[in-house]
């Protein structure tokens, strides 16, 4: 594969090559490239480490399954664009003269007078703690007692983690929970937790582990959500222009507690690889994959079924872009995978040849086209 990929190959390889894709040619297919099969795999054994004995046996079933279904796609992305007598490089060149590179490490820090520290894009986390520090142990900045205490000298001062659009971070509570942020999302959060439970509040998506502590649940305070959990691994999708509040559980469980304007208040306790959606009209719970919901904190996409509209808010957020649409939106769904590491115009041609879709780009405004 990658000495077909970057052209070393002789004829003979290259024609078995050509056989073994004729194979799979009219398959239904996904598109994902090295880049991507390599993300892929990284996350599937992130996902496992850590598992118990029984679960580390079955890994080299589950790493072979994985391998064989990435490469089988990978073969019809290729064959797609052979057949159709474009070349990868001719149907990028429509987007190169505007690329738009993908976003990066980056947030902001405001304390509780209203000051706000940028955080460094070279580092990639920070901690909250008597100071605060990257996760790497370099310094941010000293916090005086002030900034960090209560009128009553026991709670904390209200801080706020945020990230822009094209911008992504991890924060490290007090307690010890690691909470990566996705683009334009922020949490408000105390300098030092007090009371019986350690309450936040989110507006926009977070993957959160959280750290164990029985006696003070965890709280995850969001527009029509609020999650109670004493310690596990959990997303929440919670952006204000999405009609709907998603919760997705990956290990441990959660209590959900939805709020809507139709049925008012309902409990639902998740278990693993399930998602509690909410919407003004009711919540309910499903059965999902919970990689397809956590791949941006991995750095890719995952599309599964996914309509160009709700496709291309992801990448507005990611890319820092606006987008428009010239006609009325395709309701055609799309299925595949992609490094968020790749600048705008290979994720586009990569969906422009999939389903027919055209884009068009002009400063850091996209045009949908259909």
């Amino acid at each position: 594969m990658e000495r077909i990929s970057d052209g070393t190959a002789n004829e003979e390889e290259i024609a078995q090559y050509n056989s073994w894709c004729d194979g799979f040619r009219g398959q239904e297919l996904e598109v994902p490239d090295m880049e991507t099969i390599r993300a892929e795999m990284l996350a599937v054994i992130h996902q496992r480490i850590g598992e118990d004995r029984r679960t580390v046996r079955l890994w080299p079933k589950i790493a072979v399954a994985a391998a064989i279904a990435i490469v089988i796609s990978g073969v019809y992305f290729f064959t797609t664009y052979r057949d159709s007598g474009v070349g990868m490089d001719d149907a990028l060149a429509q987007y190169a003269k505007n690329d738009i590179v993908p976003g990066k490490n980056g947030a902001t820090i405001t304390l509780a007078n209203g000051e706000v520290i940028e955080l460094s894009d070279a580092k990639n986390g920070v901690v909250i703690g008597d100071s605060l520090i990257y996760s790497d142990g370099s310094d941010v900045r000293s916090l005086i007692p002030s900034e960090l205490q209560g009128a009553d000298g026991k709670g904390g001062q209200l801080l706020t983690a945020s990230t822009s659009r094209g911008q992504t971070y991890q924060v490290t509570l007090p307690d010890g929970t690691k909470v990566w942020l996705n683009a334009a999302s922020n949490i408000k959060f105390p300098s030092k937790f007090s009371g019986g439970e350690r309450k936040i509040l989110l507006d926009g998506e977070a993957y959160f582990e959280v750290a164990k502590d029985k006696a003070h649940p965890f709280i995850v305070k969001t527009r029509l959500q609020e999650v109670q959990v004493l310690g596990t691994h959990f997303n929440v999708n919670s952006y204000a222009d999405e009609i709907a509040t998603k919760t997705t559980l990956v290990e441990g469980s959660v209590r959900v507690r939805s709020f809507n304007s139709a049925v008012g208040a309902t409990t639902a306790v998740l278990k693993p690889n399930q998602q509690l959606i909410s919407n003004d009209s009711g919540s309910q719970v499903l059965s999902v994959d919970p990689e397809e919901f956590v791949s941006w904190k991995n750095a890719y996409f995952r599309f599964n079924g996914e309509q160009i509209e709700s496709i291309m808010k992801k990448l507005e957020r990611w890319y820092n872009i606006e987008v428009v649409y010239e006609g009325k939106a395709t309701t055609e769904t799309f299925t595949g995978t992609m490094s968020r590491n790749k600048n705008i115009s290979q994720v586009l041609v990569i969906l422009e040849k999939t389903k027919g879709v055209h884009f068009k780009i002009e400063g850091r405004r996209v045009t949908v086209i259909n």
